[in-house]
């Protein structure tokens, strides 16, 4: 393999890492920028970091069997019984081989370098894109990450009517830990109940922190009526000693107020969440620590239920 063998592959690479890092700078610069163009573009820069993690291994295993390649010429031309002046033009050529093998093998290890390299930054860039969707107090997901997933599931709602279900969880009389304790007490309750909300649901349903003390719950393949049960049971297990905190002696119990739906014909995704919205906040009128699902000729929430969210009040 000559020179222009090794060299074209690492300029088309380098110049695919430049458009890597464009694609990434413009994502973190424009948040404003389409969803859609967006995963676009994110599909094509992991699958231009996989490409060019093949590409390095690729070119490494073609190194090394060049190496052995010479290192075979080498010792073929090492054995030749020769005199005058063929054995000085043997030994010029042993000395030229032996200084192209050093320098492919320098290049082998300078390849087996990059690729750890890029096996790192892929790791960096996916810890990096979870990070981005993940709730830094509780641990589980962030609201971008729930509107990215209502989405699909509305799309496939739409195109092969799967059904789903969506929980909303608001944690009642939060207000009041907050101001009797404290709001670290307060971010430990959270982060208890967001601890048990990812224990008490199913493999392959998703948990998010909505925002201030609310939490929703997307329940995959699922009807509305294992969606009833499996929010009832998400509101007695969060009332259990699993979820209390200790704070000076005293534990701090919870109770949720939840609103359970589903979708239903000619719904988009602003619909359902309103919908849900109603089932809360019906529960947090009746009394609180119960569990209510709302049906799309249900009554309106009203317009103090979205001011709340808008500046991440407590419902109470």
């Amino acid at each position: 393999m000559d020179a222009l063998g090794y060299i074209v592959p690492w300029v088309l690479a380098s110049i695919s890492v430049g458009v890597l890092i464009g694609i990434l700078w413009r994502h973190g610069r424009g948040k404003g920028e389409d969803e859609k163009a967006y995963k676009r573009e994110r599909r094509a820069a992991l699958q231009m970091m996989a490409e060019l993690l093949g590409a390095a291994e690729q070119i490494t295993s073609n190194v090394a069997n060049h190496n052995t390649e010479i290192q075979n010429s080498v010792q073929q031309v090492d054995d030749l019984h020769v005199t005058g002046e063929m054995d000085i033009i043997k030994q010029v050529l042993l000395r030229h081989m032996r200084t192209l093998l050093t320098a492919n093998r320098q290049m082998q290890e300078d390849l087996l370098c990059t690729r750890y390299r890029l096996e790192e930054q892929a790791q960096q860039i996916d810890h990096a894109r979870r990070e981005a969707r993940s709730d830094d107090l509780t641990g589980v997901a962030n609201r971008k990450a729930f509107y990215e997933k209502l989405h699909l599931l509305m799309n496939e709602w739409r195109r092969q009517r799967t059904s789903f279900v969506l929980i909303l969880a608001d944690l009642d009389q939060f207000k009041w830990v907050n101001d009797a304790h404290g709001h670290m007490a307060g971010d430990r309750v959270l982060k208890a109940v967001g601890t048990r909300l990812m224990q008490l649901v199913r493999e392959g349903d998703f948990v998010f922190r909505y925002g201030g003390d609310e939490f929703t719950i997307l329940l995959p393949q699922t009807e509305l009526s294992i969606g009833m049960e499996i929010a009832e049971k998400i509101r007695c297990g969060t009332s259990d000693r699993a979820c209390r905190v200790a704070v000076r002696g005293e534990e701090l119990s919870v109770s949720l107020s939840v609103g359970v739906t589903a979708p239903c014909e000619g719904d988009t995704d602003e619909s359902v969440i309103h919908r849900v919205d109603c089932a809360m906040y019906k529960a947090k009128r009746l009394g609180r620590n119960q569990v209510q699902c709302s049906e799309p000729e249900d009554e309106q929430v009203p317009a103090k239920s979205f001011a709340d969210k808008r500046f991440g009040g407590s419902r109470e």
